[in-house]
């Protein structure tokens, strides 16, 4: 029964992202390296740091290669217990990648490896220990008009089962230097849930390669009372 709610999440998510993006159509110009970073904290100790490198595949306009190792802890309640989770995850996936006029579109998969020490001993056995699964996901953000634009990013990974989703609308800000606006995420497996809603200042123009990004909101996991989250993150092509 949690797979099937699991499943139907993450299904939920990938189709509220289509929705979102639209038909595609044409290709995307070359695109340069990335590397990005970044961190997330919330009430009761919640964090998530992470760093990832996003580059062409063979210089395609088409194909890309993405790589991300994290760190985290969080914590949730389960049949009366507070279950405390501290792992580690390493990600590398291929996609490919289109767009259009106001937007693009991607989708990407790969194997994917954690880690987990969960405490106390025996309080969930499916998030404890090392297991190796594969991670599918979409991406995209579609435009309206000069100034507004919807984009998000929806995962699911096989074994062991847990969804990630993220959806926000922005508008342009600063002169069109940064964007600003809300967003939604979930994300969870059979025995954990979370959801947090709040507001963004993304895609803050430093230099010409160097992005920087804000949020901060409210977050509910599942066995635990509502707290405040917020993270920052920075990306840099090369």
């Amino acid at each position: 029964m949690g797979n099937m709610t699991t499943r139907r999440r993450a299904a939920g998510w990938a189709w509220l992202l289509c929705l979102g993006l639209g038909a595609l159509s044409g290709p995307v110009a070359a695109e340069q390296n990335w590397f990005y970073t970044g961190a997330a904290f919330s009430g009761q100790g919640g964090r998530y740091e992470y760093a990832g490198l996003w580059a062409p595949l063979f210089s395609s306009s088409w194909l890309t290669q993405r790589y991300l190792v994290s760190d985290y802890y969080y914590r949730y309640g389960l049949n009366g217990v507070s279950v405390q989770v501290r792992g580690q995850a390493v990600e590398a996936e291929l996609g490919a990648k289109t767009g259009w006029d106001s937007g693009w579109a991607g989708a990407f998969a790969g194997p994917r490896y954690r880690d987990n020490r969960v405490s106390p001993d025996g309080a969930d056995p499916r998030a404890d220990g090392s297991e190796v699964g594969a991670v599918v996901g979409l991406e995209g953000e579609q435009r309206f008009g000069q100034l507004w634009a919807l984009n998000g990013i929806a995962t699911y990974t096989f074994g062991p089962a847990s969804y990630w989703g993220r959806a926000r609308l922005l508008r342009q800000v600063l002169g069109g230097k940064a964007m600003a606006g809300v967003e939604w995420v979930e994300q969870g497996d059979p025995s954990y849930h979370a959801y947090q809603g709040g507001l963004v200042l993304s895609k803050i123009k430093l230099t010409d390669t160097l992005f920087l990004g804000f949020n901060a909101g409210a977050k509910k996991s599942s066995g635990e009372s509502r707290a405040f989250y917020g993270g920052i993150d920075l990306a840099v092509g090369f």
